[in-house]
């Protein structure tokens, strides 16, 4: 009697993948944070003055844009779980050159190392986030953009514990980086690799008529360069008030709305709160009400939040306009990535390469040429994340005076409004669907040359 398979290994698969994907983006939200909230530190410690900061966030947000765009080089060639693995060690070994800098070029030096790393990381997570999704057929991204928004809270908390044990950056920063490389050892062991991930079941040419003449057809193997674009413009306010709402956040209320030394801060507490929450819930919204209406709420909640801070008569109801903020604005990140996985399919699918048949010896190219594709398109629309940066950046130069903080608010609000605007073009994908996870077994090549389940 034959004996029956292991139950769903490609379920245990995509289990242990999402876990050490989950692990990956909390690692580098809490290096993140540690980096960039010891910005103070840095300029006590080497004495540098506010233009040689400026220039230092400015380098690093360079050199992450840089990074993202090298990242789609290097999954294509390595695959984007070694650019995970390596990104990440070499964003630990970053963090302790910066420990070790005692001159302001030798820090700008390591700092810029760490923008490199840091944007190669950000995409590659992204691209193994969505083989994730893509493996369990429905929205799960958002998780992970929660996961990293907690590892930072986390990283700003080890912080200010270094700082009441009088820790300086010699100690402090080498513990961290410690912590990331043992972190990243262990998640690596789990992170996806594209012959590893179950594929889709159903043939690429069952595609309606109608859909496959939708799917772009200016370049057929690849994202067009424009849906790139648009994506990137929705998701734009996302990283715009999030640099905005740290910058401006505590001397709005302080200087603005007269609150005290205690309440000042909690602006930007009420923000990341809800921002958390929201990506924690936003798979399960996806899943009832579909992507394009999340982010239509999103964009126009995130804009009413803004505009009612630009407006609050008082700290109080400032306070609610910051959490509205996080609430909306939170999901159109994740879900923009998505989207740009979907596209990537669509792509792929075109190029009549999007299937591979399960249990034949005929195994097409489908799963490289998505995995390639998607990889791209995630590594170009990453780089919005610092354009919104430097866009956040400069914004806060122009309206950094009192007078002009609530204009500054309401300008946002038009950026969040964009995200509302443009958000039919989050659509799910036109493909048919895969099989779930549990039933979708991954197809790996056998010594006798055939393949298997």
């Amino acid at each position: 009697m034959r004996r029956p398979p292991p139950a769903s290994p490609a379920s245990t698969l995509l289990r242990r993948g999402r876990v050490s994907v989950t692990a990956a983006y909390a690692v580098q939200g809490m290096a993140f944070a540690v980096m960039l909230t010891n910005v103070p530190t840095y300029k006590d410690r080497l004495g540098m003055d506010d233009a040689i900061i400026t220039l230092a966030v400015l380098w690093v947000c360079v050199c992450a844009g840089t990074g993202s765009a090298l990242s789609g080089l290097l999954a294509a060639r390595y695959g984007s779980a070694k650019v995970v693995t390596g990104g990440l060690i070499g964003a630990a070994l970053a963090v302790l050159a910066v420990g070790f800098a005692t001159t302001w070029p030798a820090f700008l030096v390591a700092f810029g190392a760490y923008g490199l790393c840091l944007g190669s990381v950000d995409a590659s997570i992204n691209m193994q986030g969505i083989m994730v999704e893509r493996g369990y057929g429905r929205s799960v991204l958002a998780s992970f953009f929660a996961a990293n928004a907690a590892g930072g809270v986390l990283g700003a908390l080890s912080v200010s514990a270094a700082a009441l044990a009088d820790a300086e950056l010699d100690q402090s920063l080498p513990l961290v980086a410690v912590v990331v490389v043992a972190a990243t050892l262990v998640l690596s062991r789990g992170l996806l690799h594209g012959a590893e991930t179950p594929a889709p079941t159903v043939p690429a040419p069952t595609m309606p008529d109608d859909v496959a003449h939708a799917l772009p057809s200016a370049s057929p193997s690849a994202v067009p360069l424009s849906t790139i674009v648009v994506l990137g413009a929705a998701m734009l306010a996302y990283p715009v008030a999030d640099s905005s709402a740290s910058t401006w956040g505590a001397p709005f209320l302080r200087d603005i709305l007269d609150a005290g030394k205690v309440v000042a801060p909690l602006g930007y507490a009420a923000y990341q709160a809800t921002l958390i929450a929201s990506r924690l819930f936003a798979d399960s919204w996806v899943a009832r009400a579909g992507r394009v209406t999340v982010v239509r709420l999103g964009g126009t909640v995130g804009a009413a939040g803004l505009l009612t801070v630009a407006l609050a008569p008082g700290w109080p109801v400032a306070l609610v306009g910051f959490a509205a903020t996080g609430l909306g604005l939170g999901v159109v990140a994740p879900l923009a990535f998505s989207a740009a996985g979907d596209r990537a399919a669509e792509a792929a699918a075109r190029a009549g390469q999007a299937t591979t048949v399960v249990g034949t010896s005929a195994v097409s190219t489908a799963e490289t040429s998505v995995e390639t594709v998607t990889d791209q398109a995630v590594a170009r629309l990453n780089i919005f994340t610092y354009v919104g940066a430097v866009l956040g950046g400069a914004l806060t130069g122009v309206f950094a005076t009192a007078d002009a903080l609530r204009a500054g608010f309401v300008v946002l609000a038009g950026l969040a409004l964009v995200s509302a605007v443009l958000a039919r073009r989050f659509r799910e994908t036109a493909l048919p669907e895969t099989a779930p996870p549990e039933t979708a077994l991954p197809v790996r090549p056998a010594p006798d040359g055939t393949s298997r389940p």
